[in-house]
């Protein structure tokens, strides 16, 4: 059933057994399942069913540190979230991902990559993708393999699971449903308290409460409560905001490369040569250039080293080798300072913005051109390719201003792990809580390179699994 808070229905009568606070990827998924259970589960939405300007400006921050994209614009806020602007890149986390403690204590999980493996056909199914990656060492290398991504139609999940949430006897999906607080019944949140758009609230009691709200809402609306409540509903003192994670994005050169190097587009580095040069996960993109550049990065050859790049330019004659634009998407560091924090400023239900400070890191520069050198390495071992890097990236320089920083990829500040440096157990629940539960890629202790839609889905299935145990 849907109810539309703003055309004056209240909520349905009695209490439920989940009240689920966001209706993205991570909402709709975890609502579709504890029905699937026979839980009765609310389902608050503040946005409605379509986008609205009024819905959208609860989004505005400000950002500290490095540029980034308008924290409206990089997100939606309406029923499905930001999958109804997602790209449908899929692609799941590596093993090694859940295995750096070698780096230091910020990048350990508490759980290993089994612990998410038996949900990843159905995350899979969810999004409309074939679940058999198949990454693979290329030409027996003990250095490279070549990384496999899925692609998504892409699944928007308001249009797919619309009518699947309206006609659900279990599942009440309340529109216009803008959070404002929880309420007690003493140290236990008892029901949460939402109002629409012209200020009118209501309140919804349940047994438990999941946020789901994406990855930098979770994190300002824990701190929200926390400012007004205290320890009352979790541990004082929990790193709420802390560790925020982008995948830092950026053009990093260009190459001559072989064809049949160019045609598998996407790479990374084997487990055991990360460890051995202490740098995190990374991919190259390799995107093929058109005849005319190709030629000019044939030219610059030909002034360097005349011999090799006469032998170039008759393989290029030959359709042998192309020139590529490379681009890395590569892991960033946990760190603490990088964060969500609440601003001076309020949004029209009197809830502080969300207020990013977020930088890249020397580790975060080393991943990529320590990723991009090694990759070089192997194309000249194999006689495969040459790069050329990036000024700014070869020299020191800074990181450039022109890219589109991240791939909108919000991750961390909500994290699971150990209690002094996470937010959230091994089972998504805020330490000290009862019955509070954090789903979405908020809970990522790190972020490895892979997009974070799937991963996050194999997470809120899990979490499934756990509360309908």
């Amino acid at each position: 059933m849907i109810i539309d808070l703003n055309s004056g229905d209240g909520p349905a009568e009695g209490a439920y057994d989940t009240c689920i606070i966001g209706a993205g990827a991570a909402g709709i998924t975890l609502a579709r399942k504890l029905a699937q259970a026979g839980r009765r589960v609310a389902l608050c939405e503040g946005g409605l069913d379509y986008y609205t300007d009024a819905s959208q400006d609860v989004y505005r921050g400000e950002i500290l540190g490095d540029p980034y994209f308008p924290l409206d614009s990089c997100r939606l806020r309406f029923l499905g979230g930001s999958t109804n602007h997602w790209g449908g890149m899929c692609r799941v986390f590596d093993p090694v991902d859940f295995e750096r403690g070698d780096l230091g204590p910020e990048f350990e999980w508490p759980i290993r990559a089994d612990a998410i493996a038996p949900f990843l056909a159905e995350a899979c199914a969810l999004v409309d993708v074939d679940p058999a990656f198949g990454d693979g060492p290329v030409d027996g290398s003990a250095r490279v393999k070549h990384i496999d991504f899925k692609f998504s139609p892409p699944t928007l999940f308001e249009q797919k699971y619309r009518a699947e949430l309206e006609r659900s006897d279990q599942i009440d999906l309340y529109l216009a449903a803008n959070f404002l607080d929880l309420e007690s019944d003493g140290q236990t949140a008892s029901s949460a308290r939402f109002a629409n758009y012209d200020g009118a609230q209501v309140t919804i009691p349940a047994d438990r409460f999941v946020l789901a709200m994406g990855g930098i809402e979770n994190s300002r609306m824990l701190l929200w409560l926390d400012a007004r409540h205290g320890g009352r509903f979790f541990d004082a003192g929990l790193p709420i905001g802390r560790y925020w994670m982008e995948h830092p994005r950026t053009r990093v050169g260009e190459a001559i490369v072989s064809t049949s190097v160019e045609e598998l587009e996407y790479f990374g580095l084997r487990s055991s040569v990360l460890r051995a040069n202490g740098i995190m996960n990374c991919r190259l993109e390799l995107d093929r250039q058109g005849r005319d550049r190709t030629r000019r990065l044939l030219n610059e050859i030909l002034c360097i080293a005349p011999g090799l790049g006469r032998r170039l330019v008759a393989l290029a004659d030959r359709n042998l080798v192309c020139g590529v634009r490379m681009r890395t998407s590569s892991e960033q560091a946990p760190f603490a300072d990088n964060r969500i924090a609440l601003s001076e400023a309020r949004d029209k239900f009197g809830i502080p913005f969300s207020e990013l400070h977020w930088r890249t890191r020397q580790i975060d520069r080393d991943t990529i051109l320590s990723s991009c050198l090694l990759f070089n390495e192997w194309l000249v071992d194999n006689d495969l390719g040459r790069i050329r890097l990036e000024d700014w990236l070869a020299d020191g320089g800074d990181w450039p201003e022109h890219e589109d920083y991240g791939g909108n990829h919000h991750m961390g500040g909500t994290r699971m792990g150990r209690r002094d440096l996470s937010v959230v157990d091994e089972n998504c629940r805020i330490h000290g809580s009862d019955n509070i539960y954090v789903a979405g890629s908020s809970v990522f202790a790190t972020s490895g390179h892979a997009n974070p839609t799937l991963p996050l889905l194999q997470f809120t299935l899990r979490l499934a699994a756990h509360l309908t145990a």
